[in-house]
């Protein structure tokens, strides 16, 4: 009789720690205002935008539109509409390959036909993505040049602009 008063006793103690942590814990994931979505992440669905609105208080998503002169991301459009139906406000980007006043250019026309053809609303951001080798290897006066170029540029599309980044 002794034993098994210690055992329930164990049991007890231990089916109440395990009680304790789980229910007494609360483990939350980081909180993010906007995410950045892309051909990497695939295409993206109203149920996913929604989840990432109701459960980790994202509001607003960056998505990939365009990269050079040459590459469309075919996720673009599909993210835009998904996420604008998810109640999500939406922006736009162009990975940037320019490392001329005249090359920004081109590719600003091009990320902008390519955004208002993917619906990307008037008026939303369509960030210029400045972090590959050829914005590195200009000096910062060029690279601020053209920069002005593209969101100069951009801007006749009926876009704001914004230069997009990494710490590098």
């Amino acid at each position: 009789m002794v034993l098994k008063k210690r055992v329930i006793a164990v049991i007890s103690t231990v089916v109440s720690v395990i009680a304790l942590f789980f229910c007494a814990t609360t483990f939350e994931a980081a909180r993010a205002d906007m995410v950045d979505v892309s051909n990497n992440n695939g295409s993206m669905t109203v149920a996913n935008f929604q989840d990432m609105y109701n459960n980790y208080g994202v509001k607003a998503i960056v998505t990939k539109i365009s990269e050079g002169t040459s590459f469309k991301d075919s996720t673009a459009a599909g993210n835009i509409a998904n996420a604008q139906a998810a109640g999500l406000y939406i922006n736009g980007y162009h990975y940037a390959r320019y490392n001329s006043v005249s090359s920004a250019i081109a590719e600003a026309d091009y990320a902008g036909k390519l955004a208002q053809e993917d619906g990307l609303p008037a008026g939303a951001v369509l960030a210029t993505d400045v972090e590959s080798s050829e914005q590195s290897s200009g000096s910062e006066a060029q690279n601020d040049a053209d920069n002005k170029a593209f969101m100069t540029e951009v801007a006749k599309y009926g876009y704001r602009s914004t230069i997009y980044t990494m710490g590098s």
